[in-house]
C-alpha cells in the first residue's frame, strides 16, 4: 500500500510540475531599447553603466604639507578621462594643476565603485608624477575616496578626497578635496 501511495505522489508531483508555466523552456522574446540596455525578456538590471568612456572635470582645495614649509591651502583644478570596464571597475588617466604653486600632477590608475542608486561610492588608487615648474619631478601614490549622485544615465556630480604621498627627501603630502562633474559617453 505504501508503494502505491508513493508512486501516486511522485506521479502527481511530476504532472503538476509539467503544467507549471515556469517549468517550460523559455520562449525567445524581443528586447527594446538602445544597444547594451536589453529591456524586455532576460536583459540587464537598470541601465548599464559599463563599457563606456567618461571625462570628469574637478575643482577644489589642495592642502600641501611639507617638512620644509608650513601647511598651505591652494586652488586645484583638473580633468580625468577613463573607461568603465564594468560598473564597478574603471581605469583612468588625469591631469591636475595646483594654481598658486604652479605644480602639475599627471596621474593614472583604477577606480572601484559600489553603486546604490541614486548614489555611487568609490575608492581609487593612482600613480602620479608631481611636477613643479621649479624643482625636480617626483613619483607619488594617491589613494582616494568619493561619493557621487547619479543625475542621469550619462551625468554624475560628487565630492572626492585624495591624499598624495610624494616620495621626496622632504616628504610632501597633499590633501585634496574636490567637487566633480562626470559625463559618460
Amino acid at each position: 500500500m505504501r508503494r502505491i501511495a508513493l508512486i501516486a505522489l511522485l506521479a502527481l508531483a511530476v504532472g503538476a510540475q509539467a503544467e507549471t508555466p515556469g517549468a517550460q523552456a523559455a520562449t525567445p522574446g524581443r528586447t527594446d531599447g538602445p544597444e547594451g540596455s536589453e529591456y524586455g525578456k532576460g536583459g540587464y538590471h537598470y541601465k548599464a553603466q559599463y563599457g563606456r568612456f567618461y571625462t570628469e572635470g574637478f575643482l577644489g582645495a589642495a592642502m600641501m604639507e611639507s617638512e620644509v614649509e608650513d601647511t598651505e591651502t591652494h586652488l586645484i583644478t583638473g580633468l580625468n578621462a577613463g573607461y568603465m570596464v564594468e560598473e564597478w571597475l574603471a581605469f583612468q588617466v588625469g591631469f591636475a594643476r595646483i594654481l598658486d604653486q604652479n605644480i602639475n600632477l599627471y596621474a593614472g590608475g583604477v577606480r572601484s565603485a559600489y553603486v546604490s542608486r541614486p548614489f555611487n561610492y568609490y575608492f581609487s588608487l593612482d600613480a602620479e608624477l608631481y611636477s613643479p615648474e621649479i624643482g625636480d619631478t617626483r613619483f607619488g601614490i594617491v589613494p582616494g575616496v568619493g561619493a557621487e549622485v547619479i543625475l542621469s544615465d550619462r551625468l554624475r556630480a560628487g565630492l572626492r578626497f585624495q591624499r598624495d604621498f610624494i616620495f621626496a627627501d622632504d616628504m610632501i603630502h597633499i590633501n585634496r578635496v574636490t567637487a566633480k562633474i562626470q559625463v559618460d559617453f
